[in-house]
């Protein structure tokens, strides 16, 4: 381990005093994306104080989807990253050389889905044949899709992708060049909004609800910074439960955290959306039963077999993508302790 050696000078006692001071405690965390409600956990940790009194310098930036952190954890721009757990799986299926690892669930539910216009007549899975789906690459509910496809007996191959800017898919479709738009569920439902559509004009179609039961988002490192690393690995997820809880137990002053990161946030508009990622996709009832990040072995089973089965690549073991070796305590994760 690497240290930095802060030499003090003491004129009265004539004598240099080394004190070691820990350089690997620098952690660069990188979001799935901007900074808004679904992310105010890491700031609410951030301001909590956590990081600091474990000794973790923490530095957060935002990211621009699943494909943008994982490429950023992958290459070591950053130790830590926050991506879809179904996008680390094909990631790591097309680099085994330089695989990543889940080790915290954040989201027990992922939240990919695709939404229409309802005017487009679009109103079930197979209907989504012969259109038009507008995403960006590397997208979470893009890379999912061949599961969703594949859970609802759509032929996949017969979609075609209008490759955009996450910012423009709602436009996209409200424009006609393309029939419905992919994404993290509450961020397509309020882009639609933000360009004038009415909520209930809007036809979603959540993957969790149409058989794809798998996590999503999650706290992933390449496995060698962790095993390098273990004690800032745990302090660091210990940390993120306290944010998580923190966005639970006070969701106004976790919203209210992210202004150091987003000074032009819209609060109450944030508070909506921390509200629906909580109650949608963290605090579902396997969590509110068994606690933070508690995927059971067989469930995770199913969930690599049926993600790598619509990708088209081998199922990778359990072992090579999830570790629950850095988690905190089981009374640590209960969402009833405070």
């Amino acid at each position: 381990m690497k240290h930095a050696v802060k030499v003090v000078l003491s004129a009265g006692l004539g004598c240099f005093i080394a004190q070691a001071v820990n350089a690997d405690d620098s952690v660069r965390l990188v979001l799935d994306w901007a900074f808004e409600g679904p992310q105010a956990m890491w700031s609410a940790a951030a301001q909590s104080g956590c990081f600091s009194q474990k000794g973790l310098d923490v530095s957060i930036d935002r990211g621009f989807g699943s494909g943008d952190s994982i490429s950023k954890v992958a290459s070591g721009s950053y130790a830590i990253g926050v991506a879809d757990f179904g996008s680390v799986l094909a990631y790591n299926a097309e680099h085994p050389e330089n695989p990543l690892i889940a080790t915290f669930i954040v989201s027990d539910r992922s939240s990919a889905s695709v939404s229409v216009l309802k005017s487009s007549g679009i109103a079930t899975p197979k209907d989504l044949q012969g259109k038009r789906i507008a995403d960006t690459q590397g997208e979470a509910s893009r890379m999912l899709f061949p599961a969703f496809a594949k859970a609802n007996g759509v032929d996949a191959t017969k979609v075609s992708w209008v490759n955009v800017a996450p910012n423009l898919r709602q436009a996209t479709v409200v424009r006609g060049q393309a029939d419905a738009a992919a994404g993290h569920l509450l961020t397509v439902v309020n882009g639609f909004v933000s360009v004038g559509v009415q909520r209930d004009q809007i036809v979603s179609m959540p993957f969790a609800e149409f058989g794809v039961d798998v996590p999503g988002n999650a706290v992933v490192v390449k496995p060698e910074w962790a095993r390098t690393h273990p004690k800032q690995m745990r302090d660091f997820l210990s940390c993120t439960v306290v944010g998580i809880k923190a966005t639970i137990n006070d969701p106004q002053a976790a919203i209210a955290s992210l202004r150091s990161y987003n000074s032009m946030l819209d609060a109450r508009l944030e508070a909506e959306h921390l509200d629906f990622a909580n109650n949608v996709a963290v605090l579902t009832p396997q969590v509110k039963q068994h606690g933070l990040s508690s995927i059971d072995a067989v469930r995770l089973s199913h969930s690599i077999a049926q993600i790598s089965d619509a990708m088209g690549f081998a199922p990778a073991s359990s072992s090579s993508v999830w570790t629950a070796d850095y988690l905190p305590p089981q009374r640590e994760l209960s969402v009833g302790s405070p």
